[in-house]
């Protein structure tokens, strides 16, 4: 069995995901940066790592280790864990960024995989081929074959090697067809953890376009239920950028060979420590010291300051891109970053042009943030895209207001996310108040498809006395739902859904359950993904839905945690969230 479970998804925006994963018994919560710990060069230990910075998890190469008589002994003896006095998760490197510098390494792939369990790493990885963007094809294919045979040689060894979560990295370089055909061999071994090599060479040179298609190329190939690891991401300005994009995990040492070099990091870019007259942040270090006073310092002393001042700016914007993802704004904040420095702007527009199918599979149907604009990047955000796309099932309505953004939206949709919730400078609000049957119609289809505006009747609205907004909706004298305040989506009730039901022709806006999960469902039961038997290919997270079983009968109604294209890899993951049901869950008991 996995030592590793599958990612637990917890909170998601754009193609980030917040999620737990259980390793050797510790957590290892995700978005996550691991700063890199070599014991030759402890500017930073993994106690203050853990204490004073707040990150539970941390890297070591096992290579070092093994290279080093002292170390070596030290390691197998006590363990990493106490070796290093730290009890977060430890992830281990193969050595193959030796592989790509030097050009051999003095170990085998088997040697480095029994050594990182022996000396009980949380996360072990193979020997992979690091590549750089200038690595011609022959080679990029060699390297690519090498790390084949290495996961091969891994999922040999699996039973031998159990205790330990395994990573394994899909090479390719900047070629297409080696990235695939890397990436589909990798994901069918059935890794725990699966990483994306950053491009050597493309990433110094700040070639983020590169990047972007390497990156997006390798998530594709690989099966969303696993955490992706990105390497040797190490600067808080892309930290936002790179997780928007899907990759739940970093690592880099560059918090401390910036500061050997007398490089101060921001996330708005990099500063010279000789330049400064003052620090322009309120960490502790900055707080404590000027640029003088750190320059006059003894040189092992000022690489330890300026190392624990960039450890400091990689855990606060790591905190923000979280906070980012639990709020909703996690785009704008890549926006926002993507400001400072061109080439980043080339890879947000990038990623947004070319792969934007991709992106909106996992982008909720609906945030607690509304949409920021902030430069003409907004208008291909996979959100603004997919809104504009379900413009075309409302059919109802002969009254529109103008957005510079979307275009002609129907009047009924004016308190609607995305539409009611966008904010564009210079742009007012249409004073135009929309009808009972133009908001409640107009909503479910958008919502729900064409057919659901013949869902109801007669339509009917109760509103807020206190904001004169809409609340219940009734038809005739049945209540069938209600519009939440936050986004104006329709929340269906049971006999709302019921009519729904009727309304709409399947599979739309269903999930289906398998015949021995019904009643469990339909008492209140959380929809997992293996309950599932069908569901609606146009399903997203966040998303309402009708639960039905094979005969489209109504069991529940709820709101998705994942998207129906996630849904088959999970092996048993919240999928739907029941808001009703239509059995008492009393009887049950």
């Amino acid at each position: 069995m996995s030592h590793l479970g599958e990612l637990r998804v917890r909170g998601r925006d754009a193609s980030a995901r917040l999620g737990v994963l259980q390793t050797a018994g510790r957590p290892l919560r995700t978005p996550a940066f691991f700063p890199v710990f070599n014991p030759n060069k402890p500017y930073v230990t993994p106690r203050e790592m853990r204490e004073d910075f707040g990150f539970g998890q941390l890297i070591a190469n096992s290579y070092i280790l093994c290279r080093n008589p002292h170390l070596k002994e030290e390691a197998l003896e006590k363990g990493l864990h106490s070796m290093f006095d730290f009890d977060g998760v430890i992830m281990t490197d193969s050595g193959a960024y030796q592989l790509f510098k030097y050009g051999e390494v003095e170990v085998s792939n088997r040697e480095i995989i029994e050594f990182q369990r022996e000396i009980g790493a949380d996360i072990g990885t193979i020997i992979d081929f690091p590549m750089s963007s200038k690595l011609s094809y022959p080679k990029a294919k060699e390297g690519t074959e090498i790390t084949i045979r290495n996961a091969e040689e891994w999922a040999e060894m699996r039973e031998e090697i159990q205790g330990t979560a395994w990573l394994g990295t899909v090479q390719g370089s900047v070629y297409e067809d080696l990235v695939e055909s890397c990436g589909s061999r990798i994901a069918s071994l059935g890794f725990d953890y699966f990483g994306a090599g950053s491009i050597k060479v493309a990433l110094e040179r700040y070639d983020y376009r590169a990047q972007v298609e390497y990156f997006l190329r390798v998530r594709r190939a690989l099966p969303p239920n696993r955490p992706i690891h990105f390497w040797g991401i190490g600067h808080p300005a892309t930290f936002a950028f790179f997780t928007a994009l899907g990759a739940d995990s970093f690592d880099s040492a560059a918090y401390a060979i910036f500061a050997v070099d007398g490089r101060y990091m921001t996330v708005g870019g990099t500063l010279r420590l000789q330049e400064l007259e003052e620090f322009p942040c309120n960490c502790p270090i900055c707080m404590g010291h000027t640029p003088k006073e750190v320059r006059a310092l003894p040189e092992e002393e000022r690489v330890r300051v300026m190392s624990k001042h960039n450890l400091y700016a990689c855990a606060a914007e790591m905190r923000r891109v979280r906070e980012a993802i639990r709020g909703g704004w996690l785009w704008e904040l890549v926006q926002m970053r993507a400001r400072y420095h061109p080439k980043l702007l080339e890879g947000l527009r990038r990623a947004f042009s070319s792969f934007k199918e991709e992106l909106e599979l996992r982008e909720p149907f609906s945030k607690k943030s509304g949409i920021f604009y902030s430069g003409e990047e907004t208008r291909l955000r996979p959100e603004v895209l997919r809104s504009k796309e379900l413009l075309a099932r409302v059919t109802e309505g002969e009254r529109f207001f103008h957005s510079s953004l979307f275009g002609r939206v129907p009047i009924g949709l004016r308190y609607t996310y995305p539409f009611g919730q966008t904010h564009v400078p210079g742009e007012e609000e249409t004073d135009e108040k929309p009808s009972d049957e133009e908001l409640v119609r107009q909503i479910l289809q958008y919502q729900f498809g064409s057919e659901a505006s013949g869902s109801f009747a007669r339509i009917r609205l109760a509103r807020s006395r206190a904001t004169g907004m809409p609340r219940d909706v009734y038809d005739g004298e049945v209540r069938v739902g209600m519009v939440r305040s936050h986004d104006g989506l329709f929340v269906p009730g049971l006999e709302g859904a019921k009519r729904l039901l009727r309304a709409i022709p399947p599979p739309g806006s269903r999930v289906v359950v398998k015949d021995e999960r019904r009643e469990l469902v339909a008492r209140g039961g959380t929809v997992f993904s293996d309950f599932v038997s069908s569901s609606d290919p146009r399903i997203r997270p966040q998303q309402e839905v009708l639960v039905v079983d094979d005969g489209d009968s109504l069991l529940a109604t709820g709101k998705s945690f994942l998207s129906s294209q996630e849904v088959g890899f999970f092996e048993h993951h919240p999928f739907v969230g029941i808001r009703h049901h239509v059995l008492s869950s009393a009887q049950g008991d």
